[in-house]
């Protein structure tokens, strides 16, 4: 179970009211959160944000304590063959059911009442939100459920009740497959890769609200989020792929609708991405959908030419020119003295005409691939044209 980015935002404005470091643990002591206010922090506190995950030694310890029954907060002493500073404990409960545990590191300063009673009341509204939200075991089933080979019945109502948020949002789907360093192809999905998909990849995510859930196929990981921008995810993904223990490549959705055939189609997207990526290594990794470039036209997901050259449209009266511009350039293969000669223009004339070109279409048209993604857009307009069966 793991909060919403509200709870981690109170999270990390209460620890600096007290002063006091601040985490969070479910029940079986998997770290769900904790403050950046670090104050005081311990080795044992420090462990068990690397790993994620409380030592059993030292939940030994806690519960020797009687956190487990308690329903109010519990002082948990000190214990320096652990690393263990004294903390205080503030159960999470919602009537019999433990939902955690509120950790206060009280490094040398006990609290006082009146902060005893602050961390209280907000155990109270801890335990309020988490016992409304579903476990994230559920909603990866769910995800599983609506992106497997057949989707259940149901599944997106199931879903959009689990993650009300996602109404409001359109969503990404995220594909990883494990490659073959220095062979392009595609691995199978070994024990290691399966433990490193089923561990690792979630961590990316989970730091991020717009994680929905994700699981590990036969052949592959999907993971479900909530639109951000893809340069974030890149970003993110970037210390994943550069491991070259077990190398993965990844593949990124373009937007989709919140309905079973757009997301199960931009599943169909993110695959395909990351399998061409480990495929082609002209192609980066991660990369995204629009990253594919031609390969969308060859594979029949390419949007139409006008949402690709959009930008040029839009740029007033130079948008004709700058198209004519564009098109005979990559029909004369990016020559650019056949081309200012073609358009009797100036070779420095012709130059910023191209720099404007990339600026606008944010590309890089020294990139094989992206010339030739664009000069199938342009061609494309001139299919569109066609009036004769």
């Amino acid at each position: 179970m793991e909060p919403d980015v509200g709870i981690q935002q109170r999270l990390d404005g209460l620890a600096v009211q007290l002063g006091h470091s601040l985490s969070l643990d479910d029940p079986q002591g998997r770290l769900i959160a904790y403050s950046v206010q670090d104050a005081g922090a311990d080795p044992a506190r420090i462990a068990s944000i690397l790993s994620r995950q409380v030592a059993p030694a030292i939940q030994d310890w806690q519960n020797r304590h009687g956190i487990a029954e308690a329903t109010g907060p519990v002082p948990v002493s000190a214990n320096p063959e652990l690393g263990m500073t004294a903390r205080l404990c503030v159960p999470i409960r919602r009537g019999r059911r433990r939902l955690g545990y509120l950790w206060v590191l009280e490094a040398g300063t006990p609290l006082d009442e009146a902060a005893i009673g602050v961390l209280t009341r907000f155990g109270h509204e801890l335990a309020r939100s988490m016992s409304s939200r579903v476990p994230r075991r559920d909603v990866d089933d769910l995800v599983r459920g609506l992106l497997g080979a057949v989707p259940e019945p149901g599944i997106v109502d199931k879903l959009a009740a689990a993650v009300p948020a996602l109404l409001d949002f359109r969503a990404l789907v995220c594909a990883v497959v494990p490659a073959v360093k220095g062979r392009e192809a595609v691995a199978p999905l070994s024990g290691a890769a399966f433990a490193r998909l089923s561990d690792d990849l979630p961590a990316v995510f989970r730091r991020h609200p717009d994680y929905v859930g994700s699981f590990v196929g036969a052949t592959h990981a999907v993971a479900l989020l909530r639109q951000r921008t893809v340069t974030e995810i890149l970003i993110d993904l970037g210390e994943f792929t550069d491991d070259e223990t077990v190398p993965f490549t990844v593949g990124i959705s373009a937007p989709a609708a919140f309905d079973v055939r757009a997301i199960r189609e931009a599943h169909r997207q993110a695959l395909a991405a990351a399998e061409l990526a480990a495929l082609d290594p002209a192609l980066p990794n991660p990369v995204s959908w629009q990253g594919l470039g031609p390969y969308r036209t060859l594979l029949g997901l390419r949007p139409p030419a006008d949402a690709l050259l959009a930008p040029l449209d839009e740029a007033g009266g130079s948008a004709r020119m700058l198209i004519h511009t564009l098109e005979t350039y990559l029909d004369l293969a990016g020559d650019a003295r056949r081309t200012s000669e073609r358009l009797h223009l100036h070779r420095t004339t012709l130059y910023y005409r191209l720099g404007r070109i990339a600026e606008l279409l944010d590309v890089d048209l020294g990139d094989g691939l992206i010339r030739l993604d664009l000069h199938l857009s342009l061609k494309g307009r001139r299919i569109a044209r066609r009036t004769l069966s």
